[in-house]
């Protein structure tokens, strides 16, 4: 496994926690207060709790540093988090649109933090956004700024090792998620679909007389045609849509479909993609899919091969179809 070194040490973070305030950090971190946040009554008469102790900060920080991947990162983090404050939810959706914990909806306001020096998955400033149940005080607002910094740090290091892993998961000629990739993604979204009890799809994709296109032509223009395959993939999905390149001339792709009708029309659209382009239609490319929707207790292999078993189905019946599984 890939693995990033973390230069933030307990003591470093801890001494930093000393230093926020006296730095201007209620400042740098008052970009997008939303609600009632800027008239002088929401913030309460301040009580006699104070900032956090060095122990309280040291098992924080011990909690954060146990983990560099980004989901869990932000479970942990929000379970601390709602612990100590009256935060209801936290949102780390300009990283995932699923990224969101707790119950934002029982809140009465929005505070927006920017995570200095993470980018969102458009490289634009990626923030979190914490719904806030009940006024804070000074001294919680002071809380908050002082672990939405900590944080902010550990995130940093797991966007990194994420682009790590990026490099060594991805297709380095289509683009796309590799076989590893795949395999990954479909251990998320199984533990997923546990936790939320919804369901999710996988079509498999296999490209009609490829071969005879690396014989004809080469496999120069082979490796065009899957370029080009793959970019109407990632045209035709949507974003919480995930495709890969398997293998060869076969891509596999997970899609946030949870009924047989769903599946069927993401299929029809992939197959549409397909067949109108020209440049496929000219080499005599088509595509033939078959597709599975998750079930309780599948697992990744399971799932892959009642898909693949429909495929192979739809091969031997004439290609350019689609059957479920």
């Amino acid at each position: 496994m890939l693995g990033v070194s973390i230069r933030t040490s307990v003591s470093d973070l801890t001494h930093n926690r000393c230093n926020i305030l006296r730095k201007g950090y209620a400042v740098e971190f008052s970009t997008s207060v939303y609600d009632s946040t800027h008239h002088s009554s929401f913030y309460p008469r301040e009580s006699q709790a104070h900032g956090l102790s060095v122990s309280e900060l040291t098992v924080f920080i011990n909690r954060l540093l146990s983990t560099l991947e980004l989901e869990e990162l932000g479970t942990l983090y929000f379970q601390q988090l709602n612990a100590l404050l009256p935060v209801a939810g936290l949102s780390l959706t300009d990283f995932d649109p699923r990224w969101v914990y707790g119950n934002a909806k029982i809140s009465s306001t929005l505070i927006d933090l920017p995570l200095q020096g993470s980018a969102s998955k458009g490289g634009e400033q990626a923030h979190a956004y914490y719904y806030i149940s009940s006024p804070l005080s000074l001294s919680q607002r002071e809380i908050l700024f002082q672990l939405h910094d900590l944080f902010g740090k550990q995130v940093k290091h797991a966007v990194s090792h994420s682009r790590m892993k990026s490099m060594a998961t991805k297709d380095g000629l289509t683009e796309l998620g590799n076989r590893i990739a795949f395999e990954q993604a479909m251990i998320r979204q199984r533990s997923w679909a546990q936790r939320r009890d919804e369901p999710f799809s996988l079509l498999v994709l296999d490209l009609d007389n490829f071969k005879q296109v690396n014989d004809t032509f080469g496999h120069s223009e082979g490796d065009r045609v899957l370029a080009h395959v793959a970019s109407r993939l990632v045209n035709v999905l949507r974003n919480e849509d995930e495709p890969f390149r398997y293998g060869g001339d076969e891509f596999c792709c997970i899609l946030d479909c949870q009924t047989e009708q769903q599946l069927s029309c993401a299929a029809e659209r992939i197959k549409a993609s397909i067949g109108s382009s020209d440049y496929l239609v000219n080499l005599g490319i088509s595509c033939s899919l078959g597709g599975a929707l998750y079930r309780v207790g599948d697992t990744t292999h399971s799932m892959f091969d009642r898909a693949d078993s429909a495929l192979y189905k739809v091969k031997s019946s004439g290609k350019d179809d689609y059957q479920a599984a």
